[in-house]
């Protein structure tokens, strides 16, 4: 069983920043400076009942104070549902063997439509729902004044940049204040307002509700973590992978940042999403030993003979092939059986690609 990511390791977009970067002026800045203050709360000081990706909890105030509704976040769906190359063939030729489960941080909104796109079914999708509208309804113009008054104070303070190295008696005086002020806002003056409910209601699917989400998957199936192959790319992905990882499953991050590489067993770092098939074709055919064997002697050779042994399915070893074949002959993306002797130099690889097939200023997010 696969239960997979979105954004990422299939489709190029950040919902959530587009939605910011198109619907708020300055929206960009203020998303990023958000993420990290996410970061912050997630992985350094480890805030109680607080999960990666609760981002999408924290911007829906400001989505509802801008006047942003179910429409534009629609749309904004439907201008961003970028595949990477290979996704839509990597997809169809894994959902005919096995079942695919997309676990999402992402809003319904982005998720529900763009997986259509892929041929997923509902039934197999577990994402962030967010009834903007029905939220809206509820909130005061005196609160979205507010709100947005605080946003254009947030998107001025100076930027700063959090990552799992990060410690708390190392932040700069200027990133400490910044801090504070975002504290001020979401855990003080926030739940005094009509926004309280909107703060205590959606629920990103992050961390450990991504983990429970993967659980729940593999329960109706009665199978268990050791037979997932659990895949993702950040912060959001990291209890998920780490669970696979411990139960012996497969956790495959795809162009990940230090969030994933560091909570996996094998790292991906490519521009198509074939090699992801081929890797989890192999583990649910062969189990994770086959997979460790092959990528710490990761060449075309040693596919070719898996392949030969009838280890790996024909259509999807012909549809790997097509996609790294060129002019001067076959030549695969990099593949890594994650070891500590190896970590610093396969995340700084990953955030390579990563910022390469996303773009650098989405690949740059936690």
């Amino acid at each position: 069983m696969i239960n997979s990511d979105w954004e990422g390791p299939w489709v190029t977009a950040d919902h959530a920043f587009d939605i910011m970067r198109r619907g708020i002026d300055g929206g960009a800045r203020l998303f990023e400076t958000i993420s990290a203050y996410d970061d912050y709360l997630a992985y350094i000081v480890k805030k109680k009942g607080y999960e990666p990706g609760n981002t999408l909890s924290l911007i829906a105030p400001l989505l509802i104070a801008f006047d942003l509704d179910d429409k534009f976040l629609t749309t904004v769906a439907k201008d961003n549902a970028n595949f990477i190359n290979g996704s839509i063939e990597a997809i169809s030729l894994l959902r005919r063997y096995y079942t695919v489960n997309i676990i999402s941080t992402s809003y319904n909104q982005y998720v529900n439509y763009s997986s259509s796109l892929a041929g997923i079914p509902v039934e197999n999708i577990y994402c962030t729902e967010f009834p903007i509208d029905e939220y809206a309804h509820e909130i005061s113009d005196e609160d979205k004044h507010l709100v947005r008054e605080i946003a254009d104070i947030i998107t001025t303070i100076p930027q700063f940049d959090i990552d799992m190295d990060t410690r708390v008696n190392e932040l700069s005086e200027e990133t400490v204040e910044s801090i504070q002020t975002i504290d001020h806002f979401f855990w003080e003056i926030l739940p005094a307002t009509g926004f309280a409910k909107v703060l205590n209601e959606v629920k990103p699917i992050g961390g450990t509700r991504k983990y429970e989400a993967v659980i729940q998957a593999l329960e109706k199936e009665g199978v268990g973590l050791n037979r997932s192959a659990t895949i993702g790319d950040s912060i959001t992905d990291w209890k998920m992978l780490k669970g696979t990882k411990d139960a012996g499953g497969l956790a495959l991050s795809f162009n990940g940042n230090e969030y994933a590489i560091s909570n996996c067993n094998v790292a991906v770092m490519s521009d198509n999403c074939l090699i992801t098939a081929l890797l989890v074709d192999l583990f649910e055919k062969c189990g994770l030993d086959t997979v460790r064997e092959l990528t710490l002697n990761w060449n075309w050779s040693s596919i070719e003979k898996l392949h030969g042994k009838g280890l790996i399915k024909d259509p999807i070893y012909t549809e790997f092939k097509h996609a790294y074949t060129g002019t001067d002959g076959i030549d695969i993306p990099p593949v890594v059986w994650v070891m500590p002797q190896n970590l610093k130099k396969t995340i700084e690889l990953s955030k390579q690609y990563r910022k390469s097939v996303r773009g650098a200023r989405i690949g740059s997010l936690g």
